[in-house]
């Protein structure tokens, strides 16, 4: 009987892994803050990826020599 109560006790005390982390409000308003610059950075890095893509390239290439 005293076996079963300390697993039962034991239970209590394991973290649940599924549940996220608790965070301080300025660690969570960080995060947020760095995930908008990332998606604006990533965002930027695109859109400078499509205007090379569209730029039109009327001079010929120049020769390797």
């Amino acid at each position: 009987m005293l076996q079963i109560l300390d697993t039962a006790a034991m239970k209590k005390k394991r973290l649940n892994r599924d549940a996220p982390p608790s965070l301080s409000t300025e660690a969570d308003a960080a995060i947020l803050r760095l995930a908008r610059l990332l998606g604006r950075q990533i965002a930027r890095e695109l859109d400078q990826e499509r205007q090379q893509r569209e730029k039109p390239t009327d001079a010929p290439p120049k020769s390797c020599e």
